[in-house]
């Protein structure tokens, strides 16, 4: 009995304590804003529901230059999550109560089971009657990629 135990236990051990290896790595990648004053709203509050209405409707925009630039460098273009898109700056460009918008994100593009390629700023403005214009693009920083999807690789990020 006792030795059944410890088979049993062994075996728990196995299969519980050593994750496969890429989900190991795309839990120890886990990306959180880089900027320490970044602005999160508090969880199921009105404001993150706001935001992620928001983040939704940019969306295609915030997709489309991710696309423009890693096509260069990847096989596949990353994917971007609108829960990881960070607001780091808001401005109305016309003063209180202008419906013209500047924005200031920070993303972290992703392939496979979300490991990043980088972190990446993107200006966007967002002027009355559905126009936003992607202002600014800016890749920060890259991220290596396990040995698994080295494939996708077209050329080094810088």
């Amino acid at each position: 009995m006792m030795k059944k135990t410890v088979i049993v236990f062994v075996t728990l051990l196995i299969v519980f304590g050593i994750p496969f290896n890429g989900y190991a790595y795309a839990f120890e990648h886990i990306v959180k804003p880089s900027v320490s004053t970044t602005y999160v709203p508090p969880e199921k509050s009105r404001e993150e529901l706001y935001q992620d209405v928001f983040m939704t409707l940019l969306l295609p925009y915030i997709q489309d230059e991710v696309d423009k630039y890693y096509k260069e460098y990847l096989t596949t273009s990353p994917g971007v999550a609108p829960y990881g898109v960070y607001i780091l700056e808001a401005d109305r460009v016309n003063g209180y109560r202008g419906f013209d918008f500047r924005l200031k994100i920070e993303l972290h593009p992703y392939v496979g089971p979300h490991l990043s390629v980088g972190t990446d700023y993107i200006t966007l403005r967002v002027i009355p009657f559905y126009n936003v214009k992607v202002e600014k693009f800016e890749h920060i920083t890259s991220s290596e990629l396990p040995p698994n999807y080295q494939d996708i690789i077209k050329k080094k990020l810088p």
